[in-house]
């Protein structure tokens, strides 16, 4: 009795817990400003495309027509922003055994991610339709496959058939790097099943066919063909010789895939810090003398490498020459000593396939973006959410005793969580302010004006494209907000 009432607590506490995240963020996004491409989406050009079905522009029909959606209501655009970064979360949270300062935990280290990457992933509604819908919808499999690690053999509804295969065939139609993923996630929890209890589950096999479905579709977009015979001026995929690859692959992880992907999440490499070191204050003595050599070596390497991140970060180094190699490096030693750690740590074989399941994903993820160009901030959103769940999966084998001991720093990241908040609302309020001024100021003008200038918006590294001082922007400002396109709009300095 007393433990029903217990669950019955906790229900009512993560459920309360979700719904101010939801109530914070619905108001918070309603006040991100479209920008960039969110005003091509947003006006005739987002109709053309529509009516072209898309033909030779990509093959991203899922998170197109979101996209499309998104950019018509605002208020349609929180509502659907709130719902997913709640739902990644929850989920992110349920997977890892619902802490109880879990919503906490996450909710913070979410919050405070690089602002490159909020504001390509989050606050850019082009980039939130494709980046963090196609995350969030993997996430929903992940979670309805987690069973696949439990001692039972699992057991599903024949009628989850259809909406797993639906699921599949969406979660390929968004991000091609997460299509990618989405190929290689639903063979590996196929065959994983396979092997471990000895039977297909026709409903793994159903989210195959859907990936393996939405794929083709994708493929079949005219665009690809361009993209690999070098047609096309804004896409690129490695090709030529293997050495060439081989450079191109290079040049894009010391440009883009080391500093964004890793070295620039110090906020998530402090946090997974903290919680290897209490996994390892919990499990060394369980350890032989050679593998608490190894594990402690490696445990030095992850913690040292997030000192770095954080130094890196207050002291906003420009990385130039020898030391983006060093960093580079850096980071390679540091993938490996995540890697050697959750190798060493004596789990259980299905908790220690999990957590190696976790990290591959987030190579996975990142793999694709080697040979691609062009990529940015906004690619690597998927990466980041993946490695919190790494963290989190490793918080939930921290003992008991120990994580009481931690409460303070915990209970912190309750108060870390308000502060960002605030802080972030501050931030997009007055963005959104100048965003509706420089609007309304736009079109009273055009009225009596053949020139007219725009303001730049304040807090400007907070958003993504936001001036007009180029001609292909100006031009899409003005169609988006039913300025005259006779008129001449130039970007005020």
């Amino acid at each position: 009795m007393n433990r029903k009432l217990h669950l019955s607590k906790n229900f009512k506490s993560a459920a309360i817990g979700y719904a101010v995240i939801f109530v914070l963020l619905l108001c918070l996004c309603y006040l991100f400003p479209y920008t960039g491409d969110d005003w091509a989406w947003g006006g005739p050009i987002g109709i053309e495309r529509l009516n072209n079905r898309f033909d030779n522009y990509s093959g991203r029909y899922v998170g197109n027509l979101i996209v499309l959606a998104l950019t018509r209501s605002n208020i349609l655009k929180a509502v659907v922003m709130a719902l997913c970064l709640t739902g990644i979360v929850m989920l992110v949270n349920k997977l890892t055994g619902e802490e109880k300062n879990g919503i906490f935990l996450i909710s913070a280290v979410l919050l405070y991610m690089p602002v490159t990457l909020l504001r390509q992933a989050i606050v850019w509604t082009s980039g939130f339709s494709n980046y963090t819908t196609s995350i969030f919808l993997t996430l929903i499999y992940i979670y309805y496959t987690r069973n696949i690690y439990s001692s039972s053999v699992p057991k599903y509804p024949l009628w989850h058939i259809a909406p797993l295969c639906l699921l599949g065939f969406v979660n390929t139609l968004i991000v091609e790097h997460i299509t990618v993923y989405n190929i290689l996630l639903s063979l590996y929890v196929t065959v994983y099943a396979l092997i471990r209890f000895k039977r297909a589950f026709v409903q793994h096999i159903a989210y195959l066919a859907g990936a393996v479905a939405g794929t083709l579709t994708m493929l079949s977009n005219p665009v690809y063909k361009s993209v690999l015979n070098g047609d096309d001026k804004y896409r690129t995929i490695g090709s030529g010789g293997l050495g060439e690859i081989v450079l191109k692959a290079g040049k894009a992880y010391f440009d883009t895939v080391m500093p964004e992907g890793f070295l620039n999440n110090f906020v998530l490499n402090l946090f997974l810090a903290a919680v290897c070191i209490a996994v390892w204050y919990c499990v060394k003595d369980r350890l032989s003398n050679k593998s608490r050599v190894i594990g402690g070596m490696s445990l030095a390497v992850i913690v040292m490498y997030a000192s770095l991140s954080l130094m890196n970060r207050v002291g906003s180094v420009d990385a130039t020459g020898a030391l983006v190699y060093a960093l580079g490096g850096a980071t390679a030693i540091y993938i490996l000593a995540v890697f050697i750690f959750l190798i060493i740590l004596p789990f259980a074989a299905q908790e220690k396939a999990k957590l190696l399941f976790i990290f591959g994903s987030t190579g996975c993820m990142i793999a694709p973006l080697l040979v691609v160009t062009p990529i940015g901030s906004r690619c690597f959103f998927a990466p980041y959410v993946m490695i919190l769940l790494l963290a989190m999966e490793l918080y939930s084998n921290i003992d008991e005793a120990v994580k009481a001991k931690a409460s303070l720093l915990t209970r912190s990241a309750a108060l870390a969580s308000v502060a960002a908040i605030v802080f972030l609302f501050y931030i997009y309020s007055t963005i959104y302010s100048a965003n509706i001024s420089r609007v309304e100021k736009a079109r009273e003008d055009s009225v009596k004006q053949s020139v007219v200038e725009v303001c730049r918006l304040p807090y400007k590294k907070y958003v993504w494209c936001s001036d007009v001082d180029k001609e292909i922007w100006a031009k899409r400002f003005k169609q988006f907000n039913g300025i005259d396109e006779n008129v001449k709009i130039i970007g005020k300095k």
